[in-house]
């Protein structure tokens, strides 16, 4: 109940103006949705924004507009629906750029492959998700149609199942 609470207590309040700056500026479908579900996902970042962490990986220092840019892509998904915020997620690590992790497969025989494979983003049974924040920043174009959605911050996202 009291979960609820703050929650609705959040959403209530007014929305940053920096942080519409931000969305206008960097999110390009936040000007092309209906009044109602601007409102809707302004009121879902300030939740998401309030209760989860965000850390900087390789160096990298984490913005007010990098927190809000992960936050608009994440709550997308969560407008028409009723929703715990993505309950086992608890941090956002974010790299700079693609980054690398060693993989190990089977490939037969009892011989195994190891290899790196570049990643732009991933959610780990741990509560963390792990984004490259160049993908973030460009996603709105660079993802439209690839096919390439399971290896991007929104697929990420989908991937936790909100």
């Amino acid at each position: 109940m009291w979960k609820k609470q703050r929650r609705e207590k959040l959403k209530a309040a007014p929305f940053p103006p920096d942080w519409s700056r931000i969305l206008v500026e960097r999110f390009p479908l936040y000007q092309r949705l209906p009044d109602a579900d601007r409102k809707e996902l302004q009121g879902h970042i300030q939740v998401f924004l309030a209760e989860k962490q965000f850390e900087g990986c390789g160096g990298l220092e984490i913005t007010e507009e990098m927190k809000v840019c992960i936050a608009a892509q994440a709550c997308l998904l969560l407008l028409h629906r009723n929703t715990d915020y993505y309950p086992g997620l608890r941090s956002i690590l974010v790299y700079p750029t693609a980054y690398f992790v060693k993989t190990t497969r089977h490939v037969g025989a009892g011989v195994m492959e190891e290899k790196f494979d570049s990643r732009l983003g991933e959610a780990w049974d741990s509560g963390a998700v792990v984004l490259a924040w160049d993908a973030v920043e460009h996603v709105p174009t660079r993802f439209r149609g690839q096919g390439q959605e399971e290896n991007s911050p929104k697929g990420t996202f989908r991937a936790l199942d909100p």
